[in-house]
Parts: structure tokens; C-alpha cells; sequence
């Protein structure tokens, strides 16, 4: 017999065994070449850079002091060789965004699986790993970074994130919140919401890397966002001076990354959404403060999704809202102006649209979908919005729009003056008028025709009246039953023996420290700013807060310290450590090393400075501070962690990643030298647990009951072990994206993704 004739592969598959995706879709190709915002000569460029895979892109925190310390360190030691090499596709390795201020925006112009391969990323992938975990570096795809930018947020800002999840932005927007001087705490806040319980938690994770006492992530449908109240009046709700509204999209701009949007695209999935998108930008202008700013984003490239959505709103606005040119903001960002005439497309290609009035049996397309005349999109200037193109600078798609709102909107000044009538004559008759501001999802059944045939109920209508979302709506918000957040009382018996023993002030406000146990005791204590905890006090009762404050105690109750039994919290040090009057120590250089490097040192290997301030401090937890603005040496940036003072020895009680990330504002040498002691203690405990399954080995009885004295200072108990996880890899890094684009995107779906 002849060898087997071997079949066709009717699954391909890659290198790694899955299934490879057929990077083709000539409904797509059809819909976009008909619009034409892609030249004709640009066009196979286009397309060649969707059917190439994402650069890696990231980003360096912009507030602390240690930003300036990290940008030398990203230059010299990780990225400077790489400035100077070619990748595959002859670019350069390594850039620095153009457009990104400051120098702290960088992309790796290599695919992941050279980036794997080359030995010369090892060294950068595993200072990516480390610092995203010290918070320090955010994964953030490029295009992403571009519409917290165009917020301009200033510390006093009150700012709300729409449609959050999984949070990279908004990690952005507390980052300008708190470009304060000398680190102080911003008079503003950040609100994040996203309709995703479960996406809550992951962008819980994201923020609280950034130890931020002004931000609270809450869990609505943002298309019936209620009205959070403030101060102490019935009628004061909050009016925010910045807002993101980063929709849920069909997210065909993310095909770089989300792969399997090839064989799912239609022209159908961007109409699907354009109704919710709109819901959630009239909520957006709602909530918006007269003269405050909104930027709306997508991931999409559908005018459905973008232009028609902003000149719905624009013409319903009455002039009301502007779209704002920004084009000045964010220079070197290569973009192209928004459109003013787009067609639509049936779902199976065969017809195309311009206008309302030409669809013919066809239901689903509505006519805020289709373009303005010419003379109305001149007056609505379209053109000012912006749409990211792949090909332009190697980058994912994406749209952006900035609104200013310069007036009351017109639904609110109908309401108002509504008001104002009632009131006039209820005090002509001598009586009292009820405020419909206090009426909480009172809608009225009745139901109102708009001018384009769609319908609403007078509550969506009315932005003082908080509109309740649909029964399929509150089910999918609810989620894990969270504890209620408790202030705690200026009288509370139990702060007295934790302000004695830290030497915190007696002004300090006790009444923004919180804690979420009603009954039994309070394993943790977190800190909120002023402006947050009056915002929990007024609607505790009245909105789901899934995360808010930053931790500053937790409970870790010890024989050795009978005064107090609450240890500091790495977290709130960078809020507490001026108030810690006589728990704080400053440390040498070379003692602070000392204190990061090793496990449990013992006093005696310190310096006889360091020895004499160990001395002179009873048993317990302290901070431990390096003064590098008054060394005159490396880093040139001052620094703070938690410890424990034992009798005889010290313990520093920091993540794996916050380690790494102080050594190496020190040394690279050290972080290195302090991986491989790493290396080679898990290596030892894994023999050691093989020779005694094996059962090799007998253990000597003296020494299974031999107690180390710094083991006993260091009174190590659950809750101070560092929480690091040893299953996570340098190649995680690369594999497991945290950008902010395309994870949350729809298939016709309407859930809050954003991007």
C-alpha cells in the first residue's frame, strides 16, 4: 500500500495547539470601503495592520515621587539598548508614545511571541510583571490612554467614570486627581461605576493599587445612573465636573487583539447598541455640571456607534452642549476628522442607506442613526471629533468626542420652570409644595412619543427623578451581598488606645476611618477624604458601593504589644505616615536595604544609629522611611514601608512586588541579587518536601520543636504574610493583557463593557 493521502486542515491551528483564526470578513471590508474615511491608497495598509497583532504598550504612574526615579530607570536600564535596535517589521523595539506627556507612555513594537523567544525582553518582561504589581507601571493599550488625557482633570475635580471596568482608566483619572503639591489629599473625587458585579472586582483590583482615599466604585445600569445626594439638604444632588462615558461597543477596533471578531462582525451589532450608547450619554449630560466636560469613546470604528450618537444628542441639546476642537491637547496624535455623511449597511450587504427616508422594509434602523443635512453637520461640527485609525501609529481603533456643556439642557429647564411655577403658587395659596426631587422611581406610566418615533417615560426625561432600570436590568446588578460601611463615632472607645500608641494628632478626623464588621470585631480600618464619606453618609442606603478608601489598620492582636492590637497597613502609609509621631523611623540608605533584603535581620546588622532608634522604640509595628530628597544619592525620592519591631530583630510586611520595586530604585543589582535568594529558598522547600515524602529523611525531634527567636519577634500571623502569588510567571506579563480596550466589548449584547 501507498502512504495516506493527507487530508485538508479543516482547523488550523497554531504553533501553541489553538485554533488559528481566519483573518477575513468581507462584510467588513465591504462596509468600510463604501464609507470611505479610509483613502483608497491607505487602504491595504489599513488592513494589513489589523491583521497584525498589538504592540505592548504601557505607561508609568504620574504621581509620587518615585515617577521621576522609575522614568531614569525605564531609560538606561531596561529600554536603552532596545531604543537603538530593529524589530521584525524593521521599527524600532522600543518607542515612547509621541503624543503621551512627560515621556511616560512606551510600546514595544514586537509581537508577543518574539518578545517570548528573545532573551533580551527577559530582563524588561520581569521588571513589567514586578511593577505592574507595586502599581507602579499600568498594561494599558495605547489608544486607551487618550481620553482620560482629554479630560483635564484637576485635583478639585469631582469626576465620574461611567462604564469603568476593568479600570485602566481609571486608575488614569486618580492619577491626575492626585497631582497635588507635597502629595496632599485632593479636594475631589473619582466615582467609577460599570453594571458588571463581577467586573466591579476586577477594577477593585485595578485602583487599589494606587492607595487613593478619593475614589468609590459603585455597581448601576449607567443608562438609569441615579442621582447621588450631598451635604445635608433634601434637594442637593451631586453635579460632576468631569465625566468618561466609555460605552459598551461591537469593538471591531480591538480586531488586533479580540481575533475572534472576524467570523463574528456584522453591520448589525453597532445598530443593536446604538440605543443603549445614547441612553448612557443623555444620563452623562444629565449628571454633567454647566460648563464641565464629557468625553465620549468607543472601540469602534461604526459611525452607528460614534458620529450618529453624538449628533443625536447634539441636535436634542438645542446648543445647549458643544463638541469642542482638542486637536491642540494632545499634539502628535495622528487621527482623522469625524465624519459629517455615512450610509448604512443591511446585515447581509446587499443594500446601503442614506438616509431615514430611502429604508424600505427594514425595521431595526432608526433616525438618529443616519447623518444630519450637510448644513446642520457644519453647525454641529462633526468634524472636530476624532477616529484613531490602526495604520496611523500602530495602534488599535478608536473614537473620540469632547462636549462641553454651556447651559442648562432643555428637558432640565422645562423641569425647572415647572418648579418654579409650583412654588409660586403654592405660596400664593399659602401651602407647601412637594419637591419632586425627592420622588425615587416614581415614574409616571404614561408614555411620551419623540420626535424620532422612539419612545420614553417622563422619568428618562427628568434628571432629578432617579429612573429605575428594567426587571432583565436589576437582575444582572445583583451580585455579592456587601457589608454595610460604618463610620466610625468621635466617641468610639476604641480609636483612644490606637492614637496613643502611633502618636497620631488629636485632630486627626477619626470620623472619615470606617469599617465594614456591624457585629463582632473590626478586622480592618479604612480611611476615606472628607468629600467621599459624605457621599457614603447620604447614600449608603440608596446605592450598591462596592470599594471605597484605603486601608490604614488591619487587626493583628499580639502578647508582645498588649497596648494596641492593630498593626500598620503598607496601603495607608502614604496618607498616615506624617501623623505616626511615635511609631516612625528614618533608616540610612544602607539600613533600609538592609530591612529590604533580608527576612528577619537582627538588630545587631544594622548601623549603631540604626541600633540606638531600634532601642529607643517599644515592640510593635512601625514605618520604616528613607529620606532620598535630603541623601543627595539614589534614589533621590523619599520612601516608606511597614514592619514589625521584635525584640531582637526586624520584619518588613511588603508584597514581593513593592520589594522588588524599592531595590530597585537602589540598585538593579539588588532586585536581581534578591530574585535569585527567592529562587533558590522555593527551590529548597520543594526538596525539602520531596525528601520527606519520599521519607529519605528522618527528621531529628529536637530539631521539629526548635523555635528561631526573630520567628517569634516577628509574630507572623495570617493576615501579615505577604500576599504574592508564586503560580504567576514573567510570560503573564505578556499573555494576560490589563488594556482597557476590547476586554469589555459586545457581540450585540448591551452590557456596560466600555472600553
Amino acid at each position: 500500500m501507498g502512504r495516506r493521502r493527507p487530508r485538508p486542515n479543516k482547523n488550523r491551528r497554531d504553533e501553541k495547539g489553538y485554533k488559528a483564526h481566519v483573518k477575513e470578513n468581507k462584510l467588513f471590508e465591504k462596509y468600510y470601503k463604501e464609507l470611505g474615511f479610509v483613502p483608497e491608497e491607505e487602504w491595504d495598509a489599513f488592513m494589513n495592520a489589523l491583521r497584525e497583532p498589538l504592540p505592548i504598550t504601557f505607561r508609568i504612574t504620574s504621581f509620587g515621587g518615585e515617577t521621576e526615579e522609575l522614568k531614569k530607570l525605564v531609560k538606561t536600564e531596561y529600554i536603552g539598548k532596545l531604543l537603538e535596535e530593529k524589530s521584525e517589521s524593521d521599527k524600532p523595539k522600543v518607542i515612547c508614545l509621541p503624543w503621551y506627556p512627560d515621556e511616560l507612555g512606551w510600546q514595544l513594537n514586537s509581537s508577543r511571541q518574539e518578545v517570548r523567544k528573545d532573551a533580551r525582553f527577559e530582563k524588561l518582561k520581569t521588571f513589567l510583571l514586578q511593577e505592574t504589581e507595586s502599581g507602579s507601571i499600568s498594561r494599558q493599550e495605547a489608544v486607551s490612554m487618550i481620553p482620560p488625557m482629554l479630560m483635564a482633570v484637576k485635583s478639585h475635580h469631582k469626576v465620574l467614570d461611567m462604564c469603568a471596568a476593568p479600570g485602566s482608566k481609571t486608575a488614569q483619572l486618580i492619577e491626575y486627581l492626585h497631582n497635588t503639591p507635597d502629595n496632599q489629599i485632593p479636594e475631589g473625587y473619582v466615582v467609577a461605576n460599570d453594571v458588571d458585579n463581577k467586573r466591579c472586582y476586577l477594577m477593585t483590583h485595578q485602583v487599589k493599587r494606587l492607595n487613593s482615599p478619593c475614589c468609590a466604585i459603585i455597581n448601576h445600569d449607567a443608562s438609569y445612573l441615579p442621582n447621588l445626594r450631598y451635604g445635608d439638604g433634601p434637594c442637593e444632588f451631586v453635579k460632576y465636573d468631569r465625566i468618561l462615558c466609555d460605552v459598551p461597543c461591537s469593538g471591531d477596533g480591538t480586531l488586533r487583539k479580540n481575533q475572534d471578531i472576524w467570523s463574528k462582525w456584522t453591520p448589525n451589532q453597532g445598530i443593536n447598541l446604538h440605543g443603549i450608547q445614547a441612553k448612557i450619554l443623555k444620563r452623562g449630560l444629565d449628571l454633567l455640571e454647566v460648563g464641565g466636560r464629557l468625553v465620549y469613546s468607543t472601540c469602534s470604528l461604526n459611525p452607528v456607534e460614534d458620529e450618529a450618537v453624538i449628533a443625536g444628542m447634539l441636535q436634542k441639546c438645542e446648543g445647549t452642549v458643544e463638541l469642542v476642537d482638542v486637536s491642540e491637547e494632545i499634539k502628535n496624535l495622528k487621527y482623522t476628522p469625524g465624519l459629517s455623511y455615512w450610509k448604512l449597511m443591511t446585515k447581509d450587504g446587499s443594500q446601503f442607506f442614506d438616509s431615514y427616508e430611502s429604508v424600505t422594509n427594514y425595521t431595526h434602523f432608526q433616525p438618529s442613526m443616519f447623518a444630519p443635512s450637510k448644513e446642520e453637520s457644519e453647525k454641529l461640527n462633526l468634524h472636530r471629533c476624532m477616529r484613531v485609525l490602526p495604520h496611523q501609529q500602530d495602534t488599535g481603533g478608536f473614537f473620540i468626542a469632547v462636549l462641553v456643556k454651556k447651559a442648562t439642557l432643555p428637558w432640565q429647564q422645562k423641569k425647572e420652570a415647572k418648579l418654579s411655577e409650583q412654588k409660586d403658587k403654592s405660596e400664593a395659596n399659602g401651602g407647601e409644595v412637594k419637591d419632586n426631587k425627592m420622588e425615587e422611581g416614581n415614574p409616571s406610566e404614561q408614555m411620551v412619543k419623540e420626535d424620532e418615533g422612539t419612545k420614553k417615560r417622563p422619568a428618562e426625561e427628568d434628571e432629578d427623578l432617579n429612573p429605575k432600570p428594567s426587571k432583565q436590568v436589576t437582575r444582572r446588578l445583583h451580585g455579592y451581598k456587601e457589608d454595610p460601611y460604618i463610620f466610625m463615632d468621635e466617641k468610639d472607645p476604641m480609636w483612644e488606645p490606637i492614637r496613643n500608641f502611633y502618636g497620631i494628632p488629636e485632630d486627626f478626623p477619626r470620623n472619615q476611618i470606617m469599617y465594614r464588621a456591624e457585629n463582632g470585631q473590626r478586622r480592618t480600618l479604612y480611611f476615606v477624604s472628607s468629600a467621599i464619606r459624605d457621599l457614603v453618609r447620604r447614600n449608603n442606603d440608596r446605592f450598591k458601593f462596592i470599594n471605597l478608601g484605603v486601608k490604614i489598620f488591619g487587626r493583628s492582636k499580639s502578647p508582645l504589644v498588649p497596648d494596641c492590637d492593630y498593626r500598620i497597613a503598607q496601603e495607608g502609609l502614604v496618607t498616615m505616615k506624617s501623623t505616626l509621631q511615635k511609631r516612625a523611623l528614618v533608616l540610612s540608605r544602607e539600613d533600609f536595604i538592609l530591612a529590604l533584603t533580608k527576612e528577619n535581620p537582627l538588630f545587631k546588622e544594622f548601623s549603631a544609629d540604626g541600633i540606638s532608634k531600634f532601642q529607643g522604640i517599644d515592640t510593635g509595628s512601625i514605618a520604616l522611611l528613607y529620606k532620598g530628597s535630603e541623601s543627595g544619592s539614589r534614589p533621590a525620592c523619599d520612601l516608606v514601608i511597614c514592619g514589625w519591631r521584635g525584640k531582637t530583630s526586624l520584619r518588613a510586611f511588603i508584597n514581593h512586588g513593592l520589594r522588588f520595586h524599592y531595590l530597585r530604585l537602589f540598585s538593579e543589582k539588588l532586585a536581581e541579587e534578591l530574585a535569585i535568594q527567592m529562587e533558590e529558598r522555593k527551590q529548597q522547600k520543594k526538596d525539602k518536601e520531596k525528601t520527606e515524602e519520599e521519607g529519605n529523611v528522618e527528621l531529628d525531634p529536637e530539631e521539629n520543636t526548635g523555635v528561631d527567636q526573630r520567628d517569634v519577634d516577628s509574630e507572623k500571623t495570617r493576615g501579615e504574610r505577604m500576599e504574592v502569588d508564586d503560580g504567576e510567571t514573567v510570560d503573564d506579563v505578556v499573555d494576560g493583557c490589563d488594556n482597557d480596550t476590547g476586554d469589555r466589548c459586545t457581540d450585540g449584547q448591551t452590557d456596560e463593557c466600555g472600553t
